[in-house]
């Protein structure tokens, strides 16, 4: 659902971890971008606390001298991966959500492309935040930052093209939504009603969010949209 590891390995058999199949792009990246490429996929694969400089050196043939010149510490080189990770499902969700007609759709279909990566992503954040809390609030903060700005950006453009209903305070609409399906995302332990599941319970948020702020124009694309999804609300 998230990525797909093949488990080649680039070194000896007694080498602990494994990596992708180098692809023919590989050839166009820098040392440095490919070290962050190749690590990213060692620290989901097997944890961030579990790999060392000594397994990512080993692992991808350069020394720990290099990765110590290159990136300072593990903490740095953790930030760059998780970064570099992060922007690639960000890549994901804005690719997947081009293909749709409208900016409404647009919108929909990246938060239910979002909710698809919350299981790997809470794993990883929790982790981080367990593990090396500086680095948690650094990629906390630029995720906050970057997905209020889009999203804004996103229901402004929704009333402009008549979508939404323009008699909102949509600064505060958008913080209530981005903050309440956030907590949906992360909050393993909700206590959700019987036969409710996050994924449902998101849904069900987003939606009737979109609902309750959208024009008529706005409903028929909603309305369609769960229809064609076979979203249960």
């Amino acid at each position: 659902m998230f990525l797909e590891f093949s488990a080649v390995s680039l070194q000896p058999n007694n080498c602990k971890y494994s990596i992708t199949n180098l692809d023919p792009k590989d050839e166009k990246m820098t040392q440095r971008d490919h070290i962050i490429e190749r690590t990213s996929e060692m620290f989901v694969m097997h944890g961030i606390k579990s790999v060392r400089m000594d397994d990512i050196a080993q692992t991808l043939g350069v020394s720990k001298r290099t990765l110590y010149e290159m990136f300072g510490d593990k903490e740095e080189l953790l930030y760059l991966c998780m970064s570099s990770f992060l922007e690639k499902q960000r890549a994901d969700v804005n690719s997947q959500a081009k293909s749709a007609a409208t900016i409404m759709e647009n919108i929909l279909h990246g938060f239910i492309k979002m909710m698809q990566y919350s299981d790997v992503n809470n794993r990883i954040m929790s982790n981080l935040q367990k593990f090396y809390p500086g680095v948690f609030q650094r990629i906390h903060k630029d995720c906050g930052e970057v997905g209020r700005t889009n999203f804004r950006s996103a229901i402004h453009k929704c009333v402009d093209e008549g979508y939404i209903d323009s008699h909102f305070n949509m600064d505060l609409a958008i913080t209530v939504l981005y903050y309440t399906a956030m907590g949906v995302v992360a909050r393993r332990d909700f206590p959700y009603p019987d036969g409710v599941s996050p994924q449902k319970a998101f849904s069900h948020i987003v939606i009737c969010f979109f609902r309750g702020v959208a024009t008529p124009k706005g409903l028929e694309i909603i309305d369609k949209f769960v229809a064609e999804n076979g979203i249960e609300i």
